[in-house]
């Protein structure tokens, strides 16, 4: 498993981060995705052999928000 973060911009509240986790851990090689409307950032965990990082960004722009890459995870892995 890999992980990304994503700069996700124009989510109105945390119902709507709440959506779109579920819409992302829905797909196919990702099994984990936690956002933050606050600080506009998601964290996901996806299989490189089954998606890219592209593709989770693509599908994010398909939800109606702007995404783009905000670098590799900081720190450990929270468990």
């Amino acid at each position: 498993m890999e992980r990304t973060r994503i700069a996700v911009h124009g989510l109105p509240d945390d119902d709507a981060a709440a959506r779109l986790e579920k819409h992302l851990r829905g797909k196919t090689g990702v099994p984990e995705a936690r956002i933050d409307p606050a600080l506009e950032l998601a964290e996901v965990s996806y299989d490189p052999e089954l998606v890219s990082p592209e593709e989770i960004v693509n599908w994010i722009r398909g939800q109606g928000y702007d995404a783009r890459f905000a670098g590799p995870p900081k720190g450990p892995r929270e468990t």
